[in-house]
């Protein structure tokens, strides 16, 4: 459809131009006058075209389609929080965690990207960016890839976390899940290994918990248990804890909600739905989907 607008606008165009010419070449001004009433709108329209033609992902649509209706400018300032999460399935049910920051909701292992090195002074010095003001800093999160910038730097700065950026990458995501599951007792493994499934990217779009423009971002992996593994996740699901759930997609995807008991109160956060199998073709596929990783976890 993109393709078909941008060629029916280079004719339209086209034709213009050349009757302006001809016209011209015969001074009939009144004909050229109104073929350069047509080139006037079929002009900013084929520069919207081929914008909308090299916007390839719907986070950029959206980006243009917010500043074109004069909802954001180019200083608008724009949230991002750029994460990893853990899909941990046995049998019928995913493995969560307990949110650590006081939600008392129950999530994926996993959480917001690290920068590594001097990646922030580089970030401040060519995108002016600013710490998250929504969740509060201390040393846990310093580092976090939760950061506020003006809209106009936004498509190079997604550019440079996928390229060239100094942070924790796919292929070591430990941290987050010794954090969470090795160093909270939950299980006591040296080893795992895991599945890179794809990227979540949201729309740009305003958020209503934080009240401003926001841009999302969830790498999902997918553990690949060993056998001895595998049986460590079925004593823990036989077992009663407040610091772990399991749950099915269904309970997942209604976020703990349950009707038919009268349970009416959200227990799991509702970005859990981003990691369950029914969801996987929603996500991007980018380079390195599909690649496996085995990582070593500290003692």
């Amino acid at each position: 459809m993109k393709i078909g607008k941008l060629i029916g606008l280079v004719f339209v165009s086209a034709i213009s131009i050349t009757i302006i010419f001809l016209f011209e070449i015969k001074n009939w001004p009144a004909g050229s006058s109104l073929s350069g009433i047509v080139l006037g709108f079929s002009l900013p329209g084929l520069w919207h075209s081929i914008q909308d033609l090299l916007d390839t992902t719907n986070w950029k649509v959206s980006q243009r389609r917010l500043k074109r209706g004069g909802f954001i400018t180019d200083d608008t300032i724009i949230r991002i929080s750029f994460a990893y999460l853990y899909r941990i399935k046995i049998s019928d049910k995913y493995l969560l965690v307990k949110n650590e920051r006081g939600t008392g909701k129950y999530q994926p292992v996993g959480g917001v990207y690290k920068l590594k090195g001097n990646e922030k002074i580089e970030l401040k010095n060519r995108f002016l960016v600013k710490d998250d003001n929504k969740v509060s800093i201390d040393e846990s999160s310093r580092d976090d890839y939760r950061l506020r910038m003006e809209n106009q730097y936004l498509r190079k700065f997604v550019k440079r976390f996928n390229k060239k950026a100094e942070r924790e990458r796919v292929d070591d995501l430990s941290r987050e899940f010794e954090e969470e599951l090795v160093k909270t007792g939950i299980v006591n493994w040296k080893q795992i290994t895991y599945r890179f499934c794809g990227r979540h990217m949201t729309e740009l779009k305003f958020g209503e918990h934080f009240q401003i423009y926001e841009l999302l971002l969830a790498d999902v992996v997918e553990l690949i248990p060993t056998p001895e593994q595998e049986q460590d996740l079925q004593r823990l699901m036989a077992q009663q804890s407040d610091m772990y759930r399991f749950a099915t997609a269904e309970e997942i995807i209604s976020l703990g909600i349950n009707t038919a008991t009268g349970n009416l109160e959200e227990s799991i956060g509702d970005h859990t739905k981003k990691t369950i199998q029914e969801n996987e073709r929603q996500l991007m596929k980018i380079p390195g989907v599909g690649k496996e990783y085995t990582v070593q976890l500290n003692d």
